[in-house]
């Protein structure tokens, strides 16, 4: 409900097209968003409507501006095809696994924009906003990780590439992590 005000307080200082309803999902699906954070938010929405040409922001102004501050600006780098193939089908891998697992959250984000050494993601939101983390949560989120890994060796052949070298050491370490600090493991 804070968010909802903050979100309408801001936008009610420029001219926009955002409906309640969006500014319902837009607190929805930015749930750790600050005062500051929304506010810079909507300032940016409006630099982008006004590079377009326009004086009213829209809701997908919103949205853009929510990916720019969330996740930052893509590269604009370009792939070769089997590079763009492989990226498509690893990110592809980690939002079936987290559709299909994550119960307690939907995907945000699926995109395979570079950004820097990341050749694409997929961002979940939570559905609540939660002070724990379950045992299976954790399972859950490491099967997510792999997922690129199981999802290459089944489309090519046994094979696969380097990309999913920050999916094992982000599994490996919140597995690790987990069994240590918080007693996750079997004993």
């Amino acid at each position: 409900e804070g968010r909802v005000e903050t979100f309408r307080n801001y936008l009610d200082k420029i001219d926009h097209e955002v409906t309640p309803e969006q500014v319902e999902n837009l607190a929805t699906i930015w749930p750790n968003a600050t005062g500051a954070i929304i506010k810079d938010a909507v300032n940016e929405a409006l630099v982008i409507a006004i590079r377009d040409g326009r004086t009213v922001v829209t809701y997908r102004d919103l949205i853009k501006a929510k990916s720019m501050k969330d996740n930052g600006l893509p590269d604009g780098g370009a792939y070769v095809d089997r590079e763009r193939h492989s990226i498509a089908l690893h990110e592809a891998c980690h939002a079936v696994a987290m559709y299909r697992l994550q119960h307690s959250h939907v995907i945000d984000t699926a995109t395979i924009e570079r950004r820097g050494d990341v050749g694409g993601f997929v961002a979940p939101v939570p559905l609540e906003e939660q002070m724990f983390k379950w045992r299976t949560d954790v399972e859950v989120d490491a099967m997510t990780f792999i997922a690129s890994l199981a999802g290459e060796r089944l489309f090519y052949d046994g094979d696969n590439t380097s990309g999913v070298g920050g999916d094992m050491r982000a599994a490996t370490s919140l597995i690790t992590q987990h069994m240590l600090s918080a007693a996750m493991g079997e004993t």
